[in-house]
């Protein structure tokens, strides 16, 4: 899926722009760019996402995100609450209620689909999965990860002297996502901005490789069809 916005400046105008350190207009397409995607969990490292995700997979009634459809927000509330009042409102409580769950479910779904594993197609006995291409994404003559992972991590959005932008980055696992759109799809997602030369390149390099990839054989379809339904 592309989204094109109309009246956009074209990569070299971006860059003229981003080049000037002391500029508003820096720090408000930094600000912009954090909130429209992420690679990093919503409310901690791996380790404490996991511990928490864990423990609701545990609870009774809980359903496989991947399995669901999403739930609605509720109505939001319009009223102005002085401090403290916000606790009493229902429409408040309900909306916080469901951030809640909204905030777990994405963590879920991020562990259950985003997070890379370079061994995926490999059983616990080295050997490769039934109706896999390759056992490994490093399964190359560069011995190299064909998913580029462990991404670079940053602490902050750096921008260096090229006008180059690394976005904030903690997690070296996780591919960059947009969490609302994780929490509709449901499935693996990878959101990029195309504000640069290289990073259109990349994509048109990356879709030509998914267009004029081989079909896979009928029966394979199949069995693939017929292992997700026995997990």
């Amino acid at each position: 899926m592309l989204l094109w916005i109309t009246g956009s400046l074209n990569p070299q105008e971006m860059r003229d722009k981003i080049m000037n350190s002391n500029s508003a207009w820096q720090k408000k397409l930094t600000d912009w760019l954090e909130s429209c995607h992420t690679g990093d969990f919503l409310t901690g490292s791996y380790a404490e996402v996991t511990e928490s995700v864990c423990r609701e997979r545990e609870k009774e009634g809980y359903i496989d995100p991947t399995q669901s459809l999403p739930e609605a927000p509720p109505k939001r509330c319009d009223k102005v609450h002085n401090e403290g009042e916000q606790e009493q409102c229902k429409c408040c409580r309900n909306t916080a209620e469901w951030t809640d769950r909204y905030t777990t479910t994405v963590n879920d779904l991020l562990l259950r689909s985003n997070v890379h594993s370079c061994n995926r197609g490999m059983n616990k006995d080295g050997t490769r999965r039934k109706n896999k291409a390759s056992g490994s994404c490093m399964d190359n003559k560069w011995n190299r990860c064909k998913a580029r992972f462990p991404r670079p991590t940053f602490l902050k959005t750096l921008i260096d002297e090229l006008g180059t932008i690394s976005m904030k980055k903690i997690e070296a696992w996780l591919n960059t996502f947009t969490p609302l759109v994780t929490y509709v799809l449901r499935c693996n997602t990878d959101v990029t901005s195309l504000s640069s030369g290289t990073a259109i390149k990349g994509v048109v390099l990356y879709v030509s490789d998914y267009i004029t990839k081989s079909t896979l054989k009928t029966h394979t379809i199949f069995d693939s069809i017929r292992s997700v339904f026995q997990k």
